[in-house]
């Protein structure tokens, strides 16, 4: 798995939302949205995201995005390793997990999104 690297990806991601919009009327997760909130895109192995993180840095907001055609995985420890203690917990899109002795992946469907959130 290569490293995780900030990158201009696809802006589209970092604009969009959670689909859920009642997950967005709870103030810590609408604080990531919030507009002195910091952003960064992400990407790594192929699979674009978006780190949304209030100002406070008590949650974050996670956006996954798989733009290719096939089923992809990516371990979130690696992905984000200031996270790897985390408890991540599902906000909207559509995926599934598995534990593996290097930490959770996240398995997304072809061309699919999911929001992901977790307290710092």
């Amino acid at each position: 798995m290569s490293p995780l690297t900030p990158t201009p990806t696809s802006p589209a991601l970092s604009h969009q939302t959670p689909a859920l919009s009642s997950c967005l009327s709870k103030p810590h997760l609408a604080a990531a949205f919030a507009e002195d909130a910091t952003v960064r895109r992400l990407e790594a192995d192929g699979i674009e995201g978006v780190l949304h993180e209030p100002s406070d840095r008590s949650r974050v907001v996670l956006g996954l995005h798989n733009p290719s055609a096939t089923e992809a995985r990516i371990n979130l420890s690696t992905l984000l390793p200031e996270r790897a203690d985390c408890t991540w917990r599902f906000l909207s899109g559509s995926m599934h997990t598995s534990d593996a002795a290097d930490g959770m992946y996240v398995h997304l469907d072809a061309a699919g999104t999911t929001w992901l959130t977790a307290a710092a």
